[in-house]
């Protein structure tokens, strides 16, 4: 009997440390997405920009009417968070959730045709004399966002404002996509850091003032987080950015992208939260601890002021505490 053959690989394109895939591809699979990705890119350049936002919406709801196991997700996320809300009322919730999301990737998708003023126009910028305060203070400055609004297209905002900035993002495992998706995230001066083996170029860019994005909203491994509230509920959350605040004492300024409607979003910058406000704690562990649960407080808090903005289709909650 022959051996069976292994499919073909592709190896990732060259980027920084960290920022390669952890899961290789076929051949086949890599290029028949790639194809995909630039048949959709070729008909939103053709496309308004209000024609490209009703598609993505659209899109986002067939999506749901097939993808059975994303629907049920969504919908036990927003019963659990809200239990306040009837059934139909989860249902309407759950559909704007899905098309504000389908909207948003497909803008930013569409993103390479905008200039710069163009950017500028679309997203309008609010406190931004919250980041000035923390730059001033000599430190660095990480920004504490979440999958809320167009928040690609708020990275891209955010960089314009005095001084690029760095996300730390997970690398997809399609090389030519994650260049493609680069592309778009940097055009205009921003870096990206891999989550993956992330904290020495953190640490770098914090030491030497500069402005680092992170978003901390999302599930983690029971041995990659610890466990703070989240809409009633304990969620498992990287302590990340809580260490490095504890270590460098850089602000964190919340800052999140709100829809405003027809493509249009508000970038707004919130008062920074300082390190010395978790000091009076025992020890380094409850710290840490405070500080996490601190973070994802001001994170409910803006969700809950537009909860169709957030990602809720993520399965937030999966990682379940220890009995």
């Amino acid at each position: 009997m022959s051996a069976t053959r292994e499919p073909d690989r592709v190896p990732a394109p060259s980027s920084p440390a960290g920022l390669e895939p952890r899961r290789h591809r076929s051949r086949a699979r890599i290029f028949a997405e790639h194809a995909l990705f630039a048949g959709v890119s070729a008909l939103l350049g053709r496309l308004p920009s209000e024609s490209a936002s009703r598609l993505g919406a659209r899109l986002a709801r067939l999506y749901l009417g097939v993808a059975s196991s994303r629907r049920t997700i969504l919908h036990g996320n927003l019963s659990a968070a809200f239990p306040e809300l009837s059934a139909a009322q989860v249902t309407s919730l759950a559909r704007e959730s899905a098309e504000n999301f389908g909207a948003a990737f497909i803008e930013f998708l569409g993103s390479l045709r905008y200039t710069r003023e163009e950017i500028e126009e679309r997203v309008r910028v609010v406190g931004e004399e919250n980041l000035a305060s923390a730059r001033a203070r000599g430190k660095g400055v990480f920004l504490l966002s979440a999958h809320f609004g167009s928040w690609e297209l708020g990275a891209v905002r955010a960089g314009m404002l005095g001084e690029p900035i760095a996300s730390v993002v997970r690398p997809l495992d399609n090389p030519l996509l994650e260049r493609e998706l680069a592309r778009r995230r940097t055009r205009f001066g921003n870096r990206l850091i891999g989550k993956w083996d992330a904290a020495k170029e953190i640490l770098r860019d914090i030491r030497h003032g500069r402005t680092v994005a992170i978003l901390v909203d999302q599930n983690v491994l029971p041995d990659e987080g610890i466990f703070v509230p989240f809409f009633g509920r304990l969620a498992a959350t990287t302590p990340s950015l809580a260490l490095l605040q504890l270590k460098t004492e850089a602000p964190v300024v919340p800052v999140f992208t709100w829809p405003e409607g027809n493509g249009r979003y508000r970038l707004e910058f919130e008062e920074p939260i300082l390190a010395e406000q978790f000091s009076s704690a025992a020890s380094r562990e409850e710290r840490v601890r405070l500080a996490t649960a601190k973070y994802m407080a001001v994170t409910e808090r803006a969700i809950r002021k537009n909860p169709a903005a957030w990602l809720w289709m993520h399965n937030r909650w999966r990682t379940r505490p220890p009995e």
